[in-house]
């Protein structure tokens, strides 16, 4: 049977291992990619760390008698062959799966790694995955999507149809209802065939809304012809149905101890950028496997056995060192696009999006959601998650404020707003937003509703006294 038309078959065989492998092991912060080095060394014989190693060097044994003398000059002389360790497995079902490392060594796990672990050995292309790694950084906590879809698809260059097809391939992980954009929907993702009401509840959902939340029974009993047995069915099943399916995830209460992954520090007049990450550091080639390849007696399939193992750990080396360079660069781009909140805080903190730190850099934008995926920095006011960074910007009109502000400034602007406002008459969202326009932002009254609900700010009738 050919296969269907827009179905790419097998897409994964067509991307170089190594490549794969390079951008996952960009994807681990610090204290996972400790893990992984240390799996690496285990497995991989030809890789070691860079301390005292003569427990890897072939000791002298104890006194022998002729019989075992002979027996080990035998071993040595090639007579028999050289096997490689049968406790040691490189295939291809058993090698080194950096998403359940990252899954495994994660101290909490959050949304996004526990969606990007479901996607992890999905059947998709490079093209759908930049598309899907760009639509998860826009779900926020609660497990909405937040973004634009226009604005995530122009950033990649593909039509929204892409956007929204991979959006809805989202939209069929766990929990259920993450990936939606609407309450409505995420309540209405969460039903299941097998649900009594299901499909009555789906409509429910999508036209009475109102009328469930305002308990308008008789309405409902009416135009549905439903008992009052049944409303109360269908009631216990949507409140069995989560508002917030990502909640849990940032609510957990395990205290996480966090390893920045840059540390970035003032030195004199400007600043230096590190990038952790030690065990890293000291892995090396284990020269004592390298000198039997170079210069042991050793048959066909042993020859081949080690060539293979050496260049697996060429190709880790090179990844690690990649990731380290990438990280470096990183930071010291950091630097410079929020120089002013190094040398100032969090209230001159600029706006920047990845795309502009992709073009700074001359890298892809899937390369900067990789590098500071799940990773922290330590600066001279505290450590933040790298996407701290990346807020989102409003654009600033007025002359006298060319530079725009960032999403974060804006809020600090609100809660100066409402700190000073008369508690007998609040500000409300619309007085708020107008006197942002006035001073050159230009904002909606929705938005500043959001940031107002964000800084955990009530409504103007919750704050009149």
């Amino acid at each position: 049977m050919e296969p269907r038309a827009g179905v790419a078959p097998r897409t994964k065989q067509r991307f170089a291992p190594t490549a794969i492998q390079g951008l996952e092991v960009l994807a681990l912060p610090v204290a996972r990619l400790d893990a992984y080095v240390s799996a690496l060394v285990e497995q991989n014989p030809l890789l070691d760390f860079d301390y005292d190693r003569s427990s890897l060097v072939f000791e002298e044994l104890p006194e022998e008698t002729d019989e075992d003398e002979r027996g080990t000059d035998d071993r040595t002389s090639g007579d028999q062959p050289f096997l490689p360790p049968r406790s040691v497995s490189f295939g291809s079902k058993e090698g080194f799966d950096l998403a359940r490392l990252r899954d495994e060594y994660s101290e909490t796990e959050t949304l996004h790694s526990h969606m990007r672990m479901q996607i992890s050995e999905a059947d998709l292309n490079e093209a759908d995955r930049r598309l899907l790694d760009a639509i998860i950084e826009n779900i926020d906590d609660d497990g909405y999507f937040s973004g634009s879809m226009p604005a995530v698809c122009a950033e990649l260059d593909c039509p929204v149809s892409e956007g929204e097809r991979m959006l809805s391939f989202i939209q069929g992980l766990t929990p259920r209802g993450v990936g939606a954009r609407t309450l409505v929907e995420c309540l209405t993702l969460q039903l299941t065939p097998d649900m009594p009401y299901a499909s009555i509840i789906a409509t429910l959902l999508r036209d009475n809304m109102e009328d469930l939340a305002e308990n308008r029974t008789t309405k409902l009993m009416r135009s549905y012809r439903l008992t009052i047995d049944d409303l109360a069915a269908i009631r216990q099943v949507i409140c069995g149905l989560d508002p917030r399916p990502g909640a849990s995830f940032s609510q957990r209460s395990n205290t996480v101890y966090v390893i920045p992954d840059i540390t970035i520090t003032r030195e004199g007049s400007g600043f230096s950028v590190r990038v952790t990450g030690e065990l890293a550091e000291t892995v090396v080639i284990n020269g004592a496997y390298v000198d039997m390849l170079d210069h042991g007696a050793l048959d066909a399939e042993a020859r081949e056995w080690l060539v293979e193992k050496r260049s697996e750990a060429d190709v880790a080396l090179a990844n690690i060192d990649q990731r380290k360079q990438t990280l470096h660069r990183f930071g010291t781009y950091l630097v410079e696009a929020q120089y002013d909140f190094f040398c100032g805080g969090e209230a001159r903190m600029r706006p920047l999006t990845m795309q502009k730190a992709a073009d700074a850099l001359g890298v892809h934008v899937s390369t900067i959601s990789r590098t500071v995926q799940d990773k922290h920095v330590l600066t001279p006011w505290g450590v933040y998650p790298l996407k701290h960074f990346f807020s989102s910007a409003v654009a600033c009109s007025a002359e006298e404020r060319r530079r725009s502000l960032s999403s974060l400034a804006i809020k600090d602007r609100i809660k100066e707003l409402v700190s000073h406002e008369d508690c007998r008459k609040p500000l409300s969202d619309e007085a708020i937003t107008t006197i942002l326009n006035s001073e050159g932002v230009q904002i909606k009254r929705r938005t500043v509703a959001k940031y107002r609900e964000a800084l955990g700010i009530g409504r103007q009738s919750q704050r009149r006294r």
